[in-house]
């Protein structure tokens, strides 16, 4: 009774969204149209996805790409995709598919497998971590279009004149933080603290520079409850505890929020996406050529390195296109198609070629260090519990950051409450 309330609740919302929207042009059965194929986006993507459909459109004859603007949100997204799929709804042709989602969809039938669809040579173009995102048992059912890892932005400016060098360890992290910080005009370190899958993605790459792991893809055991993971909740917490380097207000930031600090000048450090690198470079920004970036520190007995982010398209099970559908994933992970999505978006794309080409490097010259960082991302477990565990994940961070609990305590109840989820799921 109740998943029959959600999926009419949802597929009500996905409804009135689209119409609200004037974006979708679909048959009155729900099935998209002859010779056109239907993907859902955010609003923010929208304006390259629709120029990406025009060349498209222009390339081939009688498939046309129908672009349907959803929420901004991804649970949102994510949910009006569930809702879809439940009911075996063949309005979308293609599934845009954030890194995490693939056990999920791949797992429950939703998702056409696609290796008997792309060749061997296809598959060697893109970047090794964003492919394997896209593989279930050893089926591969997503292909990667653009890529993301994290990365630590400082103000190069501001080290210079201190005559501090980059930071290399936590330690280094947080002395260069606090003698370079002026709060409240200006903090030493901004983040994602706020309970979502942000927070999980900033605790890995401090929980790996720790020397820790959250879930081992080779055997399923949890390392939460773990020294290495307990001391890497710590630093977090030590960030807005006493004498903080970061402001309260950091348990409620997503991306946007923490950027803008940084990029109005009120953050020594940074950590977020590749995207921001292009806003900070924009003409009007405070900040254009005045900042570095790397993969997160480490101590002594871990690593830098990133966690791995990124967007991909999956085909319907229910799609009446599949064909068209995969047609048009070919085109936009061409190097043509790459060049439109990330050009003017500073979006990384997920086609080792790209990396070379002159026409995105002279956009994005940031690319190069991309690249680089991308070599040693790391991707976050991948079974289909993995949004209840990454839920379970976020809600014990989140209780140790605002101070209702110890990490050591937080991370000892996730522990436990994860390691049902990962039985049966070592390779």
């Amino acid at each position: 009774m109740r998943a029959a309330f959600f999926v009419s609740l949802t597929m009500g919302i996905a409804s009135c969204w689209a119409v609200g929207c004037g974006t979708v042009d679909a048959n009155r059965d729900g099935a998209s149209r002859p010779g056109r194929v239907v993907i859902l986006v955010p609003p923010s993507e929208r304006p390259a996805w629709q120029e990406i459909a025009r060349a498209f459109a222009a390339t081939t004859h009688g498939v046309d790409v129908e672009i349907v603007e959803g929420p901004q949100s991804t649970d949102l997204r994510e949910n009006l995709y569930t809702a879809s799929l439940l009911a075996r709804d063949p309005s979308f042709d293609l599934i845009y598919l954030d890194v995490t989602w693939t056990p999920k969809f791949a797992g429950a039938g939703w998702l056409l497998p696609l290796d008997d669809r792309v060749a061997p040579e296809e598959l060697d173009s893109f970047l090794p971590a964003a492919l394997d995102a896209g593989r279930f048992r050893g089926r591969l059912y997503r292909l990667p279009v653009r890529t993301d890892c994290g990365l630590l932005y400082w103000r190069r400016d501001l080290l210079d004149e201190a005559g501090r060098p980059p930071p290399e360890t936590f330690e280094d992290l947080r002395a260069t933080a606090r003698a370079l910080q002026s709060p409240p005009d200006r903090w030493g370190f901004v983040w994602q603290g706020k309970q979502y899958e942000g927070l999980v993605c900033d605790y890995l790459e401090v929980l790996r520079g720790h020397g820790g792991f959250w879930i081992d893809p080779e055997t399923g055991s949890v390392g939460l409850d773990r020294p290495e993971a307990i001391e890497a909740l710590q630093f977090l917490r030590d960030c807005v505890a006493d004498d903080p380097i970061s402001p309260a207000g950091v348990t409620t930031y997503q991306e946007e929020e923490s950027r803008r600090i940084f990029q109005d000048g009120r953050a020594v450090f940074l950590r977020n996406w590749p995207y921001a690198w292009r806003l900070a470079q924009a003409d009007d920004s405070p900040l254009k050529g005045r900042i570095g970036a790397g993969p997160m520190v480490r101590t002594e007995k871990g690593r830098r390195t990133a966690t791995l982010g990124g967007w991909g398209f999956g085909i319907s099970a229910f799609s009446r296109h599949p064909d068209e559908a995969l047609a048009f994933v070919r085109f936009v992970t061409s190097l043509e198609g790459q060049r439109l999505l990330c050009r003017d978006t500073g979006y990384a794309p997920a086609r080792i070629e790209a990396y070379r080409d002159s026409a995105l490097l002279d956009a994005n010259p940031f690319l190069a260090t991309i690249a680089r960082v991308h070599r040693d991302a790391v991707a976050r477990p991948t079974f289909p519990g993995y949004a209840l565990a990454s839920d379970i994940l976020q809600r014990q961070l989140s209780s140790a950051l605002t101070g209702s609990v110890s990490p050591e305590t937080a991370l000892r109840r996730a522990a436990a409450q994860t390691r049902p989820l990962t039985r049966g799921t070592a390779r």
